[in-house]
């Protein structure tokens, strides 16, 4: 059975309301398939459908333009039955800031059900009855209560077969071109466009109205299906110059307008009381109303970007949906205050602002730029943007307007103050705190502009300055007339004579002195900023063009400074020309990012707002794919430094601190931070993969390191005399090689096998330690076994020669003394001959021995070389190398 809540509960759920309008609610309830007729009716008469099901839906309608709808629905049903039912209800429509829609209605309808039903009935709730019996040809009748429906006393409406009932929802399409008509180019692209347009009108068969002299072409729409499909129409022919070189493209503005009392002439557009200087160029401009009832083909942008309760009377604009009402674009969100937006005043020319005069600017109060609220902002969801304005809306007064605002600027807390300041901070350098930069640095370019101070030097013009700045113009002028009879060759005077008569509405006058100033300055610095303070001045005075001519001047003399360069699409936009602008504007968001959140938060460019966040929008979509892929990337970086790096390794905390920051970047939904993102992760992977080659070499140099000194080991431990005393040695000598060799075969940028290889690099040094420790006591036992050796081989020769001499030297020493007597000696060694060979043996072989000592002693070192060279040449011939 039908219900009337399930159609309630599909719709989104609005938490904050920017838009509540009160209206009439239809609920239709139909058997089998609903007529066609009742769609095509209500949607001709104004009415939108708020939700739908298979066999019920919910429409809203603002007006009472629905009674006529259900009237003529009334005849027709006369003549073509269907089983429909009708119930008219009072019913509150909703949209939240993001422009979804849904509606609420009193708790005693909200849980109705419907039975099938017959015939067409038109049940209006009792509420509704004087404004049914208020519209002629129209009754009611009494039905009662109905089961299932509210406990109310239902009325059945009627209609006199008579009328006509025919709807009043007619609009005046008017087109307008950007420029002046006096100007050539301007009148020429106009008259090329204006061909165009008439001939889609003669094949549309629509009447008109050209103005060629006041730049005007009005058309009268007679039905809703006429509005949507000439809009569709416009926008494709638009499109279609647009992308032609030598099409006939002029931007227009164009807007339709409820015919209501409005007469079919020529001077309609000054009547209708719409600032056309303020609409966004090539996009049809239509009520609220009538943009949701073309959101099912168009997309829809609100043109008034307040925070401040609209209604259905407001403005948006229309862009076409793409692939059959499938819509892959967007716009960036972001409403900004109705204290910065609306204002009876012209434009500020410190601020940009409306809502006050240039001398009581909240500006003038500031002591020095803040720059750094760019960073403050980077850091701050874009989603967050809208609610911090409707903060700076919520604290600025208005009664005091720039005394509110000031206090909410030096707070420097929350974030309405940051949105504020932000705003401020935009046109910078056409303010008072600038100036006093100006007069201090000592730098020629503005990247060192704010870093190289001097102190402030000179008599007058500091007190003038402070003077201006607090509004006392009468002491102001006293002081800067001292300061140029004193200094009638500084170009300070000047700069504040530009300012004073600025302030008094003397333009002409301040637009003389700043050229002065810049006449008379030192640096191009300095030149370039009093350009600029001239441009400001043009372009706050609508003369665009000279405005953005004297920009383009002031960046000569500072090509780093992106300020002038910004203002020239500031003024494209204000003319008009924001698809001009937006390349402009592009090229610097390139340059610097921050420009990005600049443009969402800057009001002077209200006009085209609709076309940038469009724009923006196309950025924004392209970034945030980009770092949905970032996002990825920045966690296969963690696992990659968690995989290739050790916890005691030097990268890896400042690797994990690095990353830290971007996964915080990764969850701010600012432009900014997903360009840092971008940007940081790049970096990261260039120093990653800078850090892994480093540590590669150093692990190659490490290597050949540990390489030589295990040759050194191998050389000092090859003549061992005792090699099964080696087994714990040959060990830790085998680990080290073959550890070696397997680093210096690997692919060492794989991050398991470059930390193995680290970790490996780490236990070579350790084993190759203990082998140098072990070493010691080898070269113990192997030199002392050589020299050993080498003293018994020494002893034995010098041994044998010992004996043998002894052996010849006695028998012939008795032999040739045999006739000898009478000496003792020859006697004793013939009476105890044995005891005296004994004797002689054991000296001789103690002095075997010493001298087996000192030959040993002397020629060891040189032998044991010998010995190695000799190993070391076998083994090579007998062994591969292995490491």
């Amino acid at each position: 059975m039908p219900s009337i809540e399930n159609l309630i509960n599909d719709l989104p759920e609005i938490s904050q309301s920017r838009l509540v309008a009160s209206g009439y609610g239809v609920w239709i309830v139909w058997k089998d398939k609903l007529n066609n007729a009742v769609k095509n009716t209500l949607r001709e008469y104004g009415a939108l459908c708020v939700a739908e099901e298979l066999d019920q839906a919910l429409w809203f309608c603002n007006t009472t333009e629905v009674f006529r709808a259900l009237a003529r629905l009334y005849i027709w049903a006369r003549v073509n039955p269907m089983p429909v039912s009708c119930q008219v209800i009072p019913l509150t429509f909703l949209v939240d800031y993001d422009m979804n829609y849904s509606v609420s209605l009193s708790p005693e309808l909200d849980h109705q059900e419907a039975s099938s039903p017959g015939d067409l009935e038109i049940l209006i709730h009792p509420k509704l009855k004087n404004t049914v019996n208020d519209i002629l040809g129209l009754s009611l009748q009494i039905r009662g209560g109905i089961p299932g429906l509210a406990p109310v006393e239902w009325f059945t409406m009627v209609a006199d077969q008579g009328l006509d009932y025919e709807t009043f929802c007619k609009w005046y399409y008017i087109i307008k071109p950007l420029g002046s008509l006096s100007e050539k180019e301007a009148n020429k692209g106009w008259r090329e466009l204006v061909l165009e347009i008439v001939e889609l009108l003669r094949r549309l068969g629509l009447r008109y109205i050209s103005d060629m002299e006041k730049g005007a072409l009005i058309l009268p729409l007679e039905s809703f299906q006429l509005l949507r499909s000439f809009c569709s129409e416009m926008l494709k022919l638009i499109k279609r110059l647009k992308e032609d070189p030598e099409g006939g493209y002029w931007p227009v503005v164009m807007a339709a307008v409820p015919q209501q009392e409005y007469e079919f002439t020529s001077d309609l557009p000054q009547k209708i009381g719409l600032d056309w200087n303020r609409l966004s160029p090539d996009y049809p401009h239509v009520r609220l109303v009538d943009g949701f009832l073309l959101s099912e083909w168009f997309y829809m942008s609100e043109t008034r970007y307040g925070v401040d309760a609209v209604s259905l009377d407001s403005w948006c604009t229309l862009a076409l949906r793409e692939d059959g009402g499938r819509l892959d674009h967007g716009t960036m969100q972001v409403a900004l205050a109705h204290t910065l937006v609306n204002g009876e005043n012209s434009h500020c020319f410190y601020c940009g602002q409306t809502g006050h005069k240039p001398r009581d600017c909240p500006s003038k109060q500031l002591e020095k730029p803040h720059p750094k609220v760019w960073q403050e902002l980077a850091k701050t969801d874009v989603k967050d943007f809208t609610k911090g304005f409707s903060g700076v809306d919520a604290a600025v007064a208005e009664e005091d307007g720039s005394g509110s605002m000031l206090k909410l600027l030096s707070s420097h807390k929350g974030l309405e103050s940051l949105m504020l300041r932000a705003v401020y901070e935009i046109n910078a350098p056409a303010q008072l705190r600038f100036l006093r930069i100006v007069w201090r640095t000592r730098a020629k370019d503005w990247v060192e502009g704010m870093r190289q101070l001097a102190p402030q030097e000179g008599d007058f013009v500091w007190d003038a300055l402070q003077r201006i700045e607090s509004g006392d113009l009468e002491n102001a002028e006293v002081q800067i007339k001292e300061a140029q009879l004193k200094y009638p060759r500084s170009y300070q005077p000047h700069s504040l004579w530009g300012f004073w008569t600025m302030e008094s509405g003397d333009t002409n006058q301040a637009l003389f002195h700043w050229q002065e100033a810049e006449r008379m300055s030192y640096t191009p610095l300095q030149q370039g900023y009093f350009s600029y303070l001239q441009a400001r001045l043009l372009e706050v005075d609508g003369n665009l063009k000279d405005a953005i001519n004297t920009y383009k001047h002031a960046n000569t003399y500072s090509p780093t400074w992106v300020d002038p360069v910004y203002r020239q699409g500031v003024c494209m936009v204000k003319m008009g020309f924001t698809g001009q602008a937006m390349d402009v504007f592009s090229d610097l968001i390139e340059r610097d990012p921050h420009i990005f959140n600049r443009i969402l938060v800057d009001p002077e460019l209200d006009r085209g707002r609709v076309q940038l966040m469009s724009a923006l929008w196309e950025r924004w979509a392209e970034a945030d794919e980009m770092v949905s892929a970032a996002k990825g990337r920045v966690s296969e970086l963690r696992d990659d430094i968690a995989r290739r790096f050790d916890e005691n390794h030097s990268y890896y905390e400042l690797g994990l601190e690095e990353l830290d920051r971007l996964e915080k970047l990764a969850v701010t939904n600012n432009y900014v931070a997903y360009r840092q993102l971008l940007r940081g992760t790049d970096k990261f992977k260039q120093n990653l993969d800078g850090e892994v080659r480093r540590e590669i070499k150093r692990i190659d140099s490490n290597l050949d390191y540990q390489a030589e000194r295990i040759r050194d080991i191998q050389h000092e431990a090859a003549w061992f005399p005792f090699p099964k005393l080696l087994l714990e040695f040959n060990k830790d000598f085998n680990f080290c090689v073959d550890k070696i060799n397997w680093i210096k075969t690997q692919q060492l940028k794989e991050p398991d096998k470059f930390r193995k290889a680290l970790k490996f690099i780490d236990e070579i040094e350790e084993h190759i330690e203990s082998l140098q420790g072990r070493l010691v006591t080898l070269r113990i036992v192997r030199d002392s076994t050589l020299f050993v050796l080498m003293l018994g081989r020494n002893f034995i020769w010098f041994e044998l020669l010992g004996l043998g001499l002894a052996l010849a030297a006695i028998p012939a020493t008795l032999y040739f003394t045999q006739g000898m007597e009478g000496i003792w000696l020859l006697d004793a060694i013939r009476e105890q001959r044995w005891e005296f060979s004994k004797g002689l043996v054991i000296i001789i072989s103690v002095l075997c021995l010493v001298l087996a000592v000192l030959k040993s002693g002397i020629t060891f070192d040189k032998r044991k070389r010998e010995l190695f060279d000799q190993i070391e040449k076998e083994m090579s011939k007998s062994a591969p190398k292995r490491y």
